[in-house]
């Protein structure tokens, strides 16, 4: 077997930024080859219809006025189509290149995704023993010619002599097993190795991608760790964000656990560890505000706002909302007051001697002033809060939580904090406590899962073990 049985087109772009969501491709060259032999070429400049920024005039040398008169993408379009027919997309970290090509004919409203094979990664497998495998790398070891570096055509050229040069110097098994697995994962960023990905286990857990210093960059949960892990990949050009992660990648760290509640709860608290660069929702404040109800002298329910950590387990049922701070919990209760006619004095709003300005509006019944009947406002107050009060532990005592899978271990709960782990072991029930603190996003996951029957859960009390 050849490298070269199937057409391949080695492509390079010239483009006005890193970020294909909002850029254009200044420049193009394609070079086809079949059989070991170029049978067609193609390459240039483009007019992007913007200005081209000037620290990219600076790496290229390509400037406003070399664009003028030129193409727009949708006049070489078919002709790219046609030199790509059936061929190979080969570049050098190729997810780039694509990403901004395939945005390209997206706008002209044609869907491009052919086969495609990195340049980085094949010189990676030829030359594992090898450091940097960039391009200038490539040019250096290898004594690759070219005219002008970061053009377009002369980047294409270089790929050619690579893939020529691979093609003389090792074996057609050896190529073939290096280009059949990136065939087999197309996806793959390109400081990532087969193995990387091979080895991650298909059951439940986190997942941990790291770059080059070893930093995290995102944690994420999965029942199936590698099925989720290279579904980030099959859509990095469809989302900008997924894209600009991929390219960061450099390693994947994972860790199984019992099931899918375990693995949400690992992941939550290692986002809050870790605090990596692309989780947003799960990255919350440590210290939060929570608006406490109490019931004051006259038998109406006031909300008076306190930090997290001075509310007590047992007064968790008293806490209608939790708040990053003081000005989102206002924001949030003031819509509650309007939408539900509550009295703005006694939700810890408004501060007024005798009534509230509401009620001088008629938009408060006058529960600030006695006017209103306590239990009808207290009840109209739960049924404002109904979907941010933190529900009332529903067991006794603590409880044990486990999975199917794992049915001797797991976790010790109780009002809704988590404050140890179990193990059976010889039908006897072992205990490792450690100081738990209540976290809204844990609370949330627990309530899912231990509100709703399942197979896959098993919930049983501490005490009669």
């Amino acid at each position: 077997m050849s490298l070269f049985d199937h057409p391949m087109v080695c492509i390079d772009v010239e483009t006005d930024g890193a970020n294909y969501a909002r850029g254009h491709v200044l420049e193009i060259a394609a070079i086809r080859i079949e059989h070991g032999v170029v049978v067609d070429s193609f390459t240039t400049l483009l007019n992007p219809g913007v200005d081209v920024p000037r620290f990219i005039t600076g790496l290229t040398g390509i400037s406003n006025a070399d664009l003028v008169g030129k193409p727009q993408f949708d006049d070489i379009a078919e002709r790219l189509l046609e030199i790509m027919d059936g061929a190979i997309f080969v570049a050098h970290n190729v997810r780039f290149d694509y990403s901004f090509i395939k945005e390209e004919f997206r706008r002209v409203g044609i869907n491009f995704s052919p086969k495609m094979l990195c340049t980085v990664r094949l010189s990676r497998a030829l030359f594992p023993e090898v450091k940097g495998h960039k391009l200038s790398n490539l040019i250096e070891r290898h004594k690759f010619t070219f005219t002008d570096r970061h053009r377009a055509y002369d980047d294409a050229h270089v790929l050619w002599q690579f893939l020529k040069m691979a093609e003389s110097d090792f074996s057609p098994i050896v190529l073939s097993q290096a280009v059949s697995r990136q065939l087999a994962l197309p996806s793959l960023p390109k400081n990532l190795t087969e193995d990387d990905v091979r080895s991650l286990p298909e059951a439940a857990g986190v997942y941990i991608f790291e770059d080059e210093n070893g930093a995290p960059l995102y944690v994420g949960k999965s029942v199936n760790i590698k099925r989720r892990v290279m579904s980030h990949f099959t859509r990095d050009t469809a989302e900008y964000k997924e894209f600009k992660m991929a390219q960061n990648v450099h390693s994947i760290k994972h860790e199984t656990t019992g099931g899918e509640l375990s693995a949400l709860l690992l992941e939550s608290k290692l986002v809050k560890d870790l605090m990596p660069l692309y989780n947003r929702k799960l990255r919350r404040a440590k210290q939060f505000i929570v608006a406490f109800a109490e019931r004051n002298e006259d038998g109406y329910d006031e909300l008076i706002f306190r930090q997290l950590n001075d509310v007590e387990p047992d007064q968790f049922d008293q806490i209608m909302g939790i708040y990053q701070n003081k000005t989102k919990a206002k924001a949030s209760i003031l819509s509650a007051v309007r939408s539900f006619t509550l009295c703005p004095k006694l939700c810890g709003i408004e501060k007024a001697t005798g009534a509230c300005f509401s009620y001088q509006l008629k938009r408060c019944h006058g529960a600030c002033i006695g006017k209103e009947d306590a239990s009808h406002y207290n009840n109209r107050l739960k049924l404002a809060f109904e979907r941010t009060k933190i529900d009332s532990w529903p067991y006794e005592a603590s409880v044990m939580v486990s999975e199917q899978t794992s049915e001797d271990e797991g976790l010790v709960v109780n009002q809704w904090r988590i404050t140890g782990r179990f193990n059976k072991v010889k039908g006897k029930v072992e205990v490792s406590e450690y100081e738990a603190v209540f976290d809204i996003d844990a609370y949330k996951i627990l309530r899912a899962f231990m509100g709703r029957p399942s197979k896959e859960l098993i919930v049983q009390p501490l005490e009669l073990l």
